[in-house]
C-alpha cells in the first residue's frame, strides 16, 4: 500500500492516525527499529559538538521542558494523536541489539505532532533517569548498537521483506552526548530521521516519520531550542546567550573553550550550513 492509495480509503482524524501508524511500521520502529537483519557495517566520523556539564546539569532539567513544544514547531504542524508516543525510540531495539533503559525516576514525558499536509510526525520524549553517567552510557550503547550494521530488513503489512538503510543524522551533532541517524526505506516510500541527546540526566529523543525526507535542520533546530530552554548557560551556539572564556587544551590535546556554566564548546566555530529545501525520496 502507498501513500497516495491509503490517503484515499482512510477518513479525515482515524485515517491519519492509521497512516501515520502505517509510517511508523514501515520505519521499523512497530518492529524494535532496526530488529532486522544487519546487511553491512559502516563508520560515522566524529562532529564537532558541544560538550556539556552534565554533573552539574544532573537534577536540574525538567523532562517536560526538555520536550518539543508547540511553539517550537513551524507553522503546519499541529499538536498529533497521544497515542502515538507509545511508538517512541527510548528503549528500543537497534541493529537487532537490545539497549536497555537506564532506570526511570521520572515518568517519561512525550509530545506528538502531525503535519497532515504530506502526513508526516513527530514524536518527542524526556525521561530522567537515575544518574548522569547512566544518561550518557545510554547514548553511547545506541551508537555502539548502530555501529554494527548500516542496513537491516524488516517486514512490512504485506508480509513482505524490505530492506532500510542506516545514513548519517542531520548534520553534524549540537552536543558531544548525541546520536542520530536517518532510516531510509530502500523502495523510497519513506524516512524516519531521529536524534537522542543527554542533558544532565535526562535523555531527550526527538523523532520524524513521514513518507519524505523532512527540511535538513529541523531536527536540529527543535534541537537547539530545546538546549537554550533547559541548559542555556551550558549551551553556547550562534549567538545565544552564554558566554565563553580563553581556550584551553583538553586531554586530548585539541582546544576546547569552556563556556560560562562549565560547559566545554569543542567546535571550530563554524556555523553550521544553512537549510536545504525537503528531499522527496525517488519512487
Amino acid at each position: 500500500m502507498n501513500f497516495a492509495a491509503a490517503s484515499k480509503h482512510l477518513g479525515k482524524q482515524g485515517g491519519r492516525f492509521l497512516l501515520l501508524a502505517l509510517v511508523i511500521v514501515a520505519t521499523g520502529i512497530g518492529l524494535g527499529l532496526a530488529a532486522g537483519y544487519p546487511v553491512s557495517r559502516i563508520q560515522f566520523q566524529d562532529s564537532e559538538a558541544v560538550r556539556l556539564d552534565q554533573a552539574r546539569l544532573a537534577g536540574k532539567v525538567d523532562p517536560e521542558l526538555a520536550l518539543t513544544s508547540q511553539s517550537d514547531v513551524a507553522v503546519g504542524w499541529e499538536a498529533g494523536d497521544p497515542a502515538l508516543s507509545s511508538f517512541g525510540l527510548l528503549g528500543s531495539d537497534f541493529c537487532g541489539e537490545t539497549v536497555e533503559l537506564p532506570t526511570e525516576v521520572s515518568p517519561k514525558a512525550t509530545a506528538v505532532f502531525a503535519k497532515p499536509a504530506d502526513s508526516s510526525a513527530l514524536i518527542s520524549e524526556a525521561v530522567r533517569v537515575e544518574d548522569w553517567q547512566s544518561a550518557t552510557e545510554y547514548i553511547d550503547s545506541v551508537s555502539k548498537a548502530l555501529s554494527n550494521c548500516d542496513q537491516f530488513y524488516r517486514t512490512d503489512l504485506a508480509g513482505n521483506r524490505l530492506q532500510v538503510e542506516i545514513k548519517p543524522g542531520p548534520g553534524d551533532d549540537l552536543i558531544t552526548d548525541q546520536v542520530s541517524r536517518k532510516f531510509v526505506a530502500s523502495d523510497g516510500s519513506n524516512v524516519q530521521v531521529w536524534s537522542m541527546m543527554a542533558i544532565g540526566d535526562v535523555i531527550v529523543a526527538t523523532d520524524y516519520l513521514g513518507p519524505a525526507a523532512p527540511q535538513k535542520s529541523l531536527l536540529r533546530d527543535l534541537e537547539k531550542k530545546i538546549l537554550l530552554r533547559v541548559a542555556p548557560e551550558n549551551f553556547a551556539f550562534g549567538g545565544a546567550s552564554a558566554t565563553s572564556t580563553p581556550s584551553t587544551v583538553s586531554p586530548e590535546g585539541s582546544p576546547t573553550t569552556v563556556l560560562e556554566g562549565g560547559a566545554a564548546d569543542e567546535s571550530s566555530g563554524d556555523q553550521p550550513a544553512s537549510s536545504e529545501s525537503s528531499t522527496t525520496l525517488p519512487g
